[in-house]
């Protein structure tokens, strides 16, 4: 295989992973024209308790430095939670993560104590709602306290704070009060609300608020699914939407013994974790696509469509006898994906540092990320620790790069006599590739030795794309004239910067293959440029930092090179000049027809020139 072939392998296979990786963000699913169907989901629990008018909604309020949380006495849930560093403002307000204030049945930590399907028969609830007014009973600035009764039930309800950054800890009890037992089944949710806007990829940026729903089990195993895994076919597969006493068969079970259930997207999450109860409750998912389908049919056409992100903890139900009471508690980690914040989140026994998802090469982007930390604390500017880790990075794997260096130099020297078999096999491409390879093979030029080692060190730049572009730390960080790591250049500068040094470094490289493909790889600095104009900045100093070391490294094995042909070390470091002489494959006589064979059959070969085997003729190596 030449090395032309090769490199349009190696582009096919990266941009297939790509594709299959970002494809659907970057253009998204569907849309224009269709009816789109819709998903099968089971009707759920939407009792509002109200004893006559409701009672004035009240509040509390959670302080500490780094959140404010406002607690609401419908629902005894979150409305809103904002993160009050510098760093985590928008246009000088502080970004509120929870995104559904409005829904009362959608809001994050809601305590349902009636899980449809686990009722038993011939059972009664213990709870005859699924959300009511609470009685706000105390509040001091770090806790919120709430309590409600009626004839059956005592429920009290604590949030507090945990000392540690963005961590709530919830806790419930429910006493059964009546004179029979009575039955009750606990989840615990997390929602998040996007419009399909709000999600939408743009000039091949893929939007930052993109959002997926996860379960992370104490084994460390973790299951991540899109909105594309809730597709109305999928819902019929039992094995992941079960129908038992935990499950409607709507939701995606996730079983094992749950670390967390979370909500996330590229830089924040909310997480909730066990924490205590009679039982331990299973991880599950869903994805509720949301659309007018009576005015639009294909839910992309819906400007205010969007989908609920959900993700709860369930319960084994439970009957509590008379004067009986059961506690639950979960702890909250709602926040900014910060690594050093999430080792030490829940006393670091909830595994809440899985919320970081570092891709398929995530044993790789660890240690990148420990030594990008590292350096940030001996230099602590984000822009110059992704300059050292890229140097470092490109240095340690400089020697499987160094013989595709070596073997770029000589294919460029032998390029003329490369063009000159293109032009006289331009009609014959199996003779066309003997011919090279017998160059290849006299000149001990092997394009394989140089690409292999080259896709051997690819998952160490995979990982450290995946490392930066999920890195919250690089989040609203200025450097030099970038106002925000996390996000594109304004100026765009920093994009034609990078493809002029794309342009460079193919200048350097031999252009081979035909005409066409040529000019297909021409495009390619030009293609890359408009593919960098809306990634993040921190991303462009990477990419940037990695072309100029290339340009570099290659100048100075040029260098080396050079010097040592002067020094009388031979060609076999670079200056091949090689003259091709003798006879196309086919022996042709006086005529220009092909020669009869000695046994009469079928033209004759050429002479081989140099002895049996060789298909150029005549040819010698001078240096």
């Amino acid at each position: 295989m030449d090395r032309a072939r090769l490199s349009r392998l190696f582009l096919i296979v990266i941009g297939a992973i790509l594709l299959y990786r970002f494809g659907p963000k970057l253009f998204g699913g569907g849309g224009g024209g269709g009816k789109t169907a819709l998903q099968e989901l089971r009707p759920e629990g939407d009792v509002i308790l109200s004893q006559g008018a409701r009672p004035p909604e009240q509040t509390c309020n959670i302080w500490t430095n780094e959140f404010r949380a406002e607690l609401t006495t419908r629902g005894g849930t979150l409305k809103h939670f904002e993160l009050l560093k510098a760093k985590y403002q928008s246009k000088g307000k502080p970004i509120d993560l929870s995104t559904t204030p409005d829904q009362e049945l959608r809001r994050q930590l809601r305590f349902d104590f009636r899980n449809l399907p686990a009722l038993p028969p011939g059972a009664e609830w213990n709870v005859d709602g699924d959300s009511f007014d609470w009685v706000l009973k105390s509040t001091n600035g770090k806790s919120c306290e709430f309590s409600y009764r009626d004839a059956k039930v005592e429920l009290n309800k604590t949030i507090a704070t945990t000392g540690r950054p963005y961590e709530l800890r919830a806790t419930a009890t429910i006493k059964n009060i009546a004179d029979k037992p009575l039955f009750h089944a606990l989840t615990v949710h997390s929602d998040a609300w996007r419009t399909t806007e709000e999600v939408k990829s743009r000039m091949m940026r893929v939007s930052a608020l993109v959002t997926h729903v996860e379960c992370v089990l104490d084994d460390g195993k973790a299951q991540r699914l899109q909105q594309s895994d809730f597709d109305p076919g999928k819902f019929s597969n039992a094995e992941h939407f079960p129908r038992n006493s935990l499950d409607p068969g709507d939701w995606y079970l996730v079983p094992g013994e749950t670390a967390f259930a979370g909500v996330s997207n590229a830089y924040f999450s909310h997480a909730i974790a066990p924490d205590g109860g009679p039982a331990k409750p299973v991880c599950e998912l869903q994805i509720e696509e949301r659309w007018d389908n009576t005015a639009f049919p294909d839910k992309a056409d819906d400007p205010k469509g969007g989908a609920m992100y959900r993700a709860r903890l369930a319960y084994p139900g439970v009957l509590l006898a008379p004067d009986k009471s059961a506690t639950y508690s979960v702890l909250s980690y709602i926040g900014p994906k910060e690594r050093s914040v999430l080792a030490e989140a829940g006393g670091g026994k909830h595994r809440f540092s899985e919320l970081i998802d570092l891709g398929f090469f995530s044993i790789i982007a660890k240690v990148l990320v420990a030594f990008l930390l590292r350096v940030h604390s001996v230099i602590p500017n984000w822009g110059v620790a992704i300059i050292i880790l890229t140097v470092t990075a490109r240095t340690l794997l400089f020697p499987l790069t160094l013989p595709g260096i070596r073997g770029a130099i000589k294919m460029r020297e032998l390029k003329p006599e490369i063009d000159a078999l293109n032009e006289r096999f331009k009609d014959d491409a199996q003779a066309k590739g003997l011919a090279q390879m017998e160059l290849w093979r006299k000149h001990k030029v092997n394009p394989l030795k140089g690409c292999l080692p080259q896709m051997a060190s690819m998952p160490v730049w995979f990982a450290l794309y995946t490392t930066l572009q999920t890195a919250v730390e690089l989040y609203h960080i200025p450097f030099l004239w970038f106002p925000d790591l996390s996000a594109a250049d304004p100026y765009y500068v920093l994009p034609f910067v990078i493809g002029a040094t794309s342009y460079m470094q193919q200048r350097m490289m031999p252009q081979q293959g035909d005409p066409a493909q040529q000019t297909m790889m021409k495009l390619m600095p030009l293609m890359f440029t408009v593919f960098m104009l809306f990634l993040p900045s921190g991303l462009g100093v990477y990419m940037f930092t990695n072309g100029l070391l290339g340009i570099l490294q290659q100048q100075g094995v040029e260098w080396h090179a050079r010097r040592t042909l002067k020094s009388g070390g031979g060609a076999g470091s670079g200056g091949i000049k090689v003259k091709v002489i003798g006879e196309s494959p086919i022996a042709k006589d006086g005529k220009g027809e092909p020669s009869k064979a000695k046994d009469g059959k079928g033209p004759a070969p050429a002479k081989l020139a140099g002895g049996e085997g060789s298909l150029l003729g005549k040819g010698k190596a001078e240096s």
